[in-house]
């Protein structure tokens, strides 16, 4: 089972390129060929409007020629500009070349299952082509898996357009793919501050934490190993099966820790520290499905702490009480997503947390909207009013079953 990535924009790309130097680690993707084919070379399409980034991230690693594709200029912060192309003479054609190139890769799967987008909410090129792509993919793969992996931007601001283009990739998201898997950036910049102290923070931090979180829950892992030994790269969609069996819900947020000379017990009470469980107004949130990964079990010891981990986590994720089983475990005996010698967890849950998040999208979106702010800059690109009509809609929606979702319990 082959899955292809699909990097868009400068933050998609930059993700993809710290995700895969640990794919490249992992002896079982080298084995399977899930993630690499044969030939060692990426199943990869790299894209971006501009030409700068693409070349940084992959100019000596193994991505095919015909798998990274440039624009001739940026997409201005804009989701409309992203999504309808640059209607002028001069124009790219960066939707037609990315797709030929996506399936080109595809073709070359023995066994294809899926296709996982990494792209910004905020940015022109990863929200608003991100969105066209998403379209696209659904309508011409429509027996493979479609998971988008999405960058929340920081609430300080990114932007102007921020909340416009969230709100509209995200309609987009909730409409075509199957496994919408949020990473907010704040989270991200919060945890690794306190883990480096006093040491300056960079941007390769941060990749780094996401791409581990990412790679804790789509490498293999011992769970899901044939009999045969070999790994058929099916976690990516054995976790949507898990944590999103039903497709109004299907907003999956990580948390991630790795180290050294720990118990799992420890590991476990340390990373739930920084657990957000309740909303701004104290009512707690409500998990309805979790999956934890644990890496690094080589000398076979996590069975013995299996029960505690897991009330652990029903304790702090609150499940909802219609949800038999709202844990499952995997395990793997190597941490490739961490240092060497080290252990590592991973938590995926479909949570109500979600909603804060959404409902500040838009409320923001709504009052900018109302006062006609910025809206300029997306009839120039081919946006129309319906557009952000269905997109408020569509958002709603999804926060409307989240909280529906508690009641049913």
């Amino acid at each position: 089972m082959s899955t292809v990535f699909v990097q868009v924009g400068q933050c998609g790309n930059q993700i993809g390129h710290s995700l895969f130097k640990k794919v490249a680690k992992d002896d079982n993707v080298k084995q399977s060929h899930s993630f690499m084919a044969p030939d060692g070379t990426f199943r990869a399409v790299a894209i971006d409007s501009e030409p700068k980034v693409l070349h940084k991230v992959t100019h000596g690693q193994p991505y095919r020629k015909y798998s990274i594709i440039s624009g001739k200029r940026g997409r201005g912060t804009n989701w409309a500009m992203g999504y309808h192309g640059l209607k002028k003479s001069g124009d790219d054609k960066l939707l037609d070349s990315s797709i030929e190139a996506i399936r080109k890769e595809v073709e070359r799967c023995s066994s294809f299952s899926g296709l996982i987008l990494l792209h910004s909410l905020s940015g022109g090129t990863g929200s608003g082509l991100g969105s066209r792509l998403c379209e696209a993919l659904r309508d011409e793969y429509q027996l493979g898996h479609l998971m988008s992996c999405a960058f929340v931007p920081h609430a300080s601001g990114e932007s102007p357009l921020q909340h416009y283009n969230s709100l509209l990739t995200l309609s987009h998201l909730q409409r075509f793919c199957d496994c919408i898997v949020l990473t907010h950036n704040d989270d991200v910049l919060n945890l690794v501050e306190k883990k480096k102290g006093s040491e300056r923070v960079s941007f390769s931090h941060l990749n780094e934490h996401i791409a581990a979180s990412l790679g804790g829950i789509l490498l293999p892992t011992d769970s899901l190993m044939p009999k045969s030994g070999h790994s058929i790269g099916q976690e990516p969609w054995e976790m949507i099966r898990s944590v999103c069996p039903m497709p109004s819900l299907k907003f999956v947020q990580l948390k991630h820790l790795s180290r050294s000379k720990v118990s799992w017990e420890g590991l476990m009470s340390h990373m739930l520290l920084t657990l957000k469980k309740y909303n701004a107004k104290n009512k707690p949130f409500y998990s309805l499905a979790n999956l934890m990964v644990a890496r690094g079990d080589g000398t076979a010891s996590f069975q013995h702490s299996a029960k505690v981990l897991e009330e652990k986590i029903k304790t702090a994720y609150n499940p909802v009480p219609w949800n038999p089983y709202p844990v499952d475990i995997w395990t793997a005996s190597n941490n490739t997503v961490g240092q060497k010698n080290s252990a590592s967890v991973t938590i995926a849950t479909n949570s109500t947390s979600v909603v804060e998040y959404l409902d500040v999208v838009l409320q923001r979106s709504k009052v900018m909207y109302d006062a006609g702010a910025y809206l300029h800059w997306y009839w120039k690109y081919g946006a129309t009013k319906d557009d952000f009509e269905e997109a408020f809609s569509d958002v709603e929606a999804v926060v409307n079953s989240y909280n529906e979702a508690i009641k049913s319990g």
